[in-house]
């Protein structure tokens, strides 16, 4: 049997290597959600594109979802600024809020009733900066720490009748995620975290389910050291 997963952030970083991971297996069919295309090409894959900062974009979204009944959603999308949140436009706020927690938090509703059919396992992609309290990580880090709650909630909600709930939190991570910042993290192993590792973690729960509940995951380098570009 097919089993269908969601991911959202698919053609880039972390999302794009979990999906090549999973696209190696016969038995899933990845609907993928970016704003910009992976060029993958394989039959087990559906893109859509859709700006997921974008209420009226992530509305939309329920005209396509609802033809598939999902067993696993994977929430990965997600984008900040770093600067002092004086400098933050309102726009800015309201994008970072949109894409990094109510987007989140529509798609889950969207889907909900086939991850509860199913007894699914929803896995979202937190940050330590929803953890800390930490200068500069004002609107994003709020935002994610929202997610983190929602997904706590859910899991004590859900939990008796199936389904799974996996939060994983790393902190600094070597990918795009730095890409339009004005520092970026040292490529070693020892300060930033590596997206394949972090991409072969998700994707053995999805390949082969443990039977216990990987809940709240977080990640950390031994070292931490951003550089100025």
């Amino acid at each position: 049997m097919i089993k269908y997963i969601l991911l959202t952030g698919h053609s880039k970083g972390l999302g794009k290597s979990i999906a090549e991971k999973l696209l190696t297996q016969p038995d899933f069919h990845i609907v993928g959600i970016s704003r910009t295309s992976a060029g993958f090409n394989s039959t087990n894959f559906t893109e859509i594109l859709a700006d997921l900062s974008d209420v009226q974009q992530v509305f939309n979204l329920q005209h396509q979802l609802k033809k598939y009944s999902f067993h696993t959603i994977l929430l990965n999308a997600g984008a900040n600024s770093i600067k002092p949140p004086e400098s933050y436009k309102l726009q800015e706020i309201q994008n970072i809020i949109q894409l990094n927690f109510t987007s989140n938090a529509l798609i889950l509703r969207m889907c909900l009733n086939s991850i509860l059919q199913n007894k699914g396992h929803i896995i979202g992609i937190g940050s330590y900066s929803g953890l800390e309290i930490k200068k500069w990580n004002n609107f994003y880090g709020a935002a994610k720490s929202g997610l983190h709650h929602l997904l706590r909630n859910l899991f004590e909600q859900y939990r008796k009748q199936g389904i799974k709930v996996s939060i994983v939190i790393p902190d600094i991570m070597n990918s795009e995620f730095y890409k339009h910042q004005e520092f970026e993290p040292v490529e070693d192993a020892q300060y930033s975290l590596q997206v394949n590792d972090i991409a072969e973690l998700i994707c053995s729960w999805i390949i082969q389910p443990p039977t216990y509940v990987p809940f709240e995951i977080i990640l950390r380098p031994q070292q931490f050291q951003l550089k100025k570009k």
